[in-house]
């Protein structure tokens, strides 16, 4: 099917879709006291798109991948044959607040940090232990000041969770069972200022 965009004229020289060009229409008709589209007025599309982020877990730089969602409204044409009242002002935006909660799933010989980074102050620290063995979790300031914080022993497919007060600084964390350590159970934790 051939659209406007087509022709010889505005194909080569403008490159215009379409679509566009009835987005273009409509935005006109608007200017021109046509109203505000409302959510009636929409043909809603789900988009998605594929984000791929660098984090460093347990001393390495992982490559983890999501897949972002998200809805846009396309302009449909109504008639003009009644007025619609403008749409009512959105509130405020909030600011997406600083979670300072960390999730540390623990496996044979590893932890598994649920983000790189919290903020300093009062921290809630939830070891999921999804191993087959029982594991603990000790946190220390790596340049080895402070006292040494732990979350005790906690049994297999067992979840405990405790609330620490932590001050900036960059933590060493680790399971201190016999040889666990050893066996690559230690990652590292910053805690912002």
């Amino acid at each position: 099917m051939k659209t406007p965009a087509d022709g010889p004229i505005c194909g080569a020289m403008f490159n215009i879709s379409a679509r566009r060009l009835i987005l273009l229409a409509l935005v006109a008709l608007g200017a021109l006291g046509g109203g505000h589209a409302s959510a009636a007025d929409c043909a809603w599309h789900q988009h998605s798109k594929r984000v791929v982020r660098h984090v460093r877990r347990e001393g390495r730089v992982r490559r983890v991948v999501r897949v972002r969602h998200w809805w846009s409204c396309d302009a449909v044409a109504t008639p003009p044959s009644a007025p619609q009242l403008p749409a009512p002002p959105l509130p405020p935006a909030e600011p997406e607040p600083t979670a300072n909660r960390l999730g540390v799933k623990s496996a044979e010989y590893m932890f598994i940090l649920s983000r790189p980074e919290v903020s300093a102050g009062a921290v809630t620290i939830e070891l999921n232990n999804q191993g087959e063995d029982a594991h603990n979790l000790n946190l220390q300031l790596e340049s080895g000041g402070g006292p040494v914080l732990a979350i005790p022993e906690t049994a297999s497919q067992h979840q405990n969770t405790v609330h620490f007060d932590l001050p900036a600084g960059t933590y060493r964390l680790w399971c201190s069972l016999p040889t666990h350590e050893e066996l690559g159970m230690h990652t590292t934790l910053v805690v912002g200022g």
